[in-house]
């Protein structure tokens, strides 16, 4: 095994992430499983070179699965360095969190893009009634006087989601929104918690991986899931 073995896997998984995860072609979980197995095997007669390359193969996997918080944080960005891995290796290992100022926005976008995304929001129906552009302004800037209501609170989420997967809004979009009381539940109209928002998001996620018994075609919410994809990388090329 190469004495930078650890580094190259940690490279591997970083370009996975950006064709896979990115660009929306697999499940995280699919891309995990899927890393894992290809680079499990090992070819090498000498026994303490195959114990290091499984431990290390099997670090990362506990990396992907128990710290998508440092996936997040270092594998979202447009490059990763040496640097960067050796980084977030001593934060993995350590068991420490990144330490970030608190951001006091979700996202600062121009005219356009806000017209965008309320155009967006209009086809969809993500809220109740319409969001005017002056809303969904204040939406990203925090600066809501009163929450807008989901009319379906796991469609909301999974919005929220796309936009921090490609790196739109902060790592901790659902606080920010639990913390401003941005958005209120289809519900009851109550500020959406951050616990709500993270169930919701883990819904439509398995709900785009499910289709209606005997039938090739996807159910209802893959539509939206397939709609809301296209236009988040649409709005990220804008940026």
């Amino acid at each position: 095994m190469p004495e930078n073995e650890l580094w190259q896997l940690y490279r591997a998984a970083y370009e996975q992430y950006q064709s896979e995860i990115k660009n929306g072609e697999k499940a995280y979980s699919r891309y995990v499983n899927d890393f894992v197995s290809y680079h499990l095997p090992c070819v090498c007669m000498n026994e303490e070179a195959i114990r290091l390359h499984l431990m290390r193969v099997f670090a990362l996997k506990e990396l992907l699965e128990d710290r998508t918080d440092l996936v997040e944080s270092f594998f979202t960005k447009t490059s990763f360095t040496q640097e960067d891995f050796l980084l977030m290796n001593q934060l993995f290992n350590k068991g420490m969190k990144i330490v970030e100022p608190e951001p006091v926005f979700l996202a600062h976008f121009n005219d356009e893009q806000i017209s965008l995304i309320r155009e967006f929001a209009k086809s969809a129906t993500l809220f109740q009634p319409e969001a005017s552009k002056e809303e969904i302004k204040n939406l990203f800037e925090c600066k809501l006087t009163h929450p807008l209501q989901a009319t379906v609170n796991r469609n909301v989420a999974l919005f929220f989601g796309k936009l921090r997967e490609k790196g739109i809004i902060p790592h901790a979009w659902q606080m920010i929104i639990e913390k401003n009381k941005l958005i209120s539940s289809s519900l009851d109209n109550q500020p959406l918690r951050a616990s709500q928002l993270r169930c919701g998001l883990a819904q439509a996620r398995n709900a785009s991986l499910g289709k209606k018994p005997n039938s090739n075609k996807p159910d209802e919410e893959l539509g939206f899931y397939d709609t809301c994809n296209s236009f988040v990388k649409k709005l990220k090329e804008s940026l």
